[in-house]
């Protein structure tokens, strides 16, 4: 056979995670399925709607899932369905599952089609797993998932040292420059960016925090539970920064400055 002329098969397996669904006429669903080995693929779940399908309640959104697919010309068809993992602590909490929904929609904005990027499919696996095993933690889970997802996006943000001037923050709180991507010392943070909306103020110990996720990876727990104020201003603060950095609104961001939290977490202290 010439060079470059082979053709991809037409079926092929994979691991993957549902990330929404759509539905399709009066039993079908259109699936956004982030695979660890094919990327993000749009498919067809024929009959997934009746009552009677063999694999309806496979193919929800945030299950984890093994796939036989079928590769079409305009969209793939989902052949069979194995679940994995459905994260039941997650759907039984309606906390957990706009958190969880949340780093779905994040990193369906993150990945173009078909480009395969096992390194976030791996941190969003991960953190699904965290937040169904440790729901105290969640706030926690959350904004370290999006911390990790923006490193391995290739937007890495500067916790360590102050991104202006390359010293320390300071043991005071530091504030953290949107426009320069990561912390500001007290110094620096004077210079006149605050009246352009690009400075966020933090406090000293979500700082800590956010130097503390800088050199660890999701699945780490600090030795000293972070206090839980902490651990919700870095969640808001990668929220802002997401938005910023990609210049668009996210629904679910709205979905939770709107959703009333829920019972206070355990693990975390507000002292």
């Amino acid at each position: 056979m010439p060079r470059g002329s082979a053709r991809k098969r037409p079926e092929y397996r994979d691991v993957g995670i549902v990330l929404r669904s759509y539905k399709l006429g009066e039993s079908d669903k259109i699936l956004r399925i982030l695979t660890r080995e094919h990327g993000k693929r749009s498919a067809v779940a024929k009959g997934v709607r009746k009552t009677t399908s063999r694999f309806g309640a496979r193919l929800e959104p945030l299950t984890h899932v093994q796939l036989l697919v079928h590769r079409g010309r305009n969209m793939d068809t989902v052949k069979q369905a194995e679940i994995i993992e459905s994260f039941p602590g997650v759907r039984e909490d309606l906390d957990l599952y706009v958190s969880a929904s949340a780093m779905a929609e994040l990193a369906d904005s993150m990945t173009a089609d078909e480009e395969p990027h096992p390194e976030l499919f791996l941190l969003l696996e991960e953190a699904l797993q965290l937040l169904d095993r440790y729901p105290e933690r969640a706030p926690f889970t959350r904004a370290f998932f999006d911390f990790r997802a923006m490193a391995a996006a290739g937007f890495e943000l500067r916790v360590g040292t102050c991104a202006s001037c390359g010293k320390a923050p300071g043991a005071g709180g530091a504030s953290f420059s949107l426009h320069m991507g990561g912390l500001v010392c007290e110094g620096c943070s004077s210079g006149g960016e605050r009246g352009a909306g690009r400075l966020v103020t933090l406090q000293a110990d979500t700082v800590e925090l956010l130097a503390w996720m800088g050199v660890h990876r999701l699945g780490e727990w600090p030795s000293r539970p972070p206090r839980a104020g902490a651990a919700k201003e870095a969640g808001a603060l990668m929220d802002r920064v997401l938005e910023h950095w990609m210049e668009r609104e996210f629904k679910s961001h709205r979905v939770m400055k709107e959703f009333p939290q829920g019972r206070a977490r355990e693990g975390t202290t507000d002292g």
